[in-house]
């Protein structure tokens, strides 16, 4: 090969490698956006978890998987929160993603007596739409249907930031509901 063939080569290989090179998974919504999904699949007695359809709530969305020792870690607390909460103004949704469906039953056998709305995520399609790279990660939708906080992974203490968040989003609600 010549020295200006080389050349040429090693030069289209540099524009190739110094391109922008998209995204496999997108970014996920801002604070303010509407949720890029809102059917979330359905929870464990069949009904069918819709966004659109919880208007007036605040809702927690929470993607995890069993493997994460974190998301093990969240789960009970989301659960007392919703089982202090009560449904009328929160619901806390957990959408698992990608578990084998062994992992998944055991799973649910152990959190039988959790009041979050637990939904399958089998294929991880919901969770690449919202953007997910990483677990937990919690998202909480403000009544009028909007991102109104975000958070990605775990810290010891952050329920109580979280409680602010919502009771924030809940103090924003226009009177009556959605």
């Amino acid at each position: 090969m010549s020295c200006r063939r080389l050349l040429a080569l090693a030069l289209w290989l540099l524009a190739i490698l110094a391109a922008p090179v998209a995204s496999a998974a997108p970014a996920g919504p801002a604070i303010g956006d509407a949720p890029p999904v809102a059917l979330l699949g359905k929870d464990r007695a069949g009904q069918v978890v819709d966004l659109g359809q919880l208007r007036g709530k605040v809702v927690v969305v929470t993607f995890w998987a069993s493997w994460c020792g974190y998301c093990l870690k969240e789960l009970p607390q989301l659960d007392l929160l919703q089982k202090h909460a009560g449904d009328r103004l929160l619901l806390v949704v957990a959408v698992n993603v990608k578990d084998g469906n062994d992992d998944y039953r055991a799973m649910m056998r152990q959190m039988k007596d959790y009041g979050i709305a637990m939904v399958r995520d089998r294929n991880g399609e919901i969770a690449d739409a919202w953007g997910i790279t990483a677990y937990p990660n919690l998202w909480i939708i403000d009544p009028q249907g909007r991102i109104a906080a975000h958070h990605r992974g775990y810290a010891e203490g952050a329920l109580d930031g979280i409680v602010d968040e919502i009771n924030e989003a809940l103090r924003k609600a226009p009177a009556g509901g959605g």
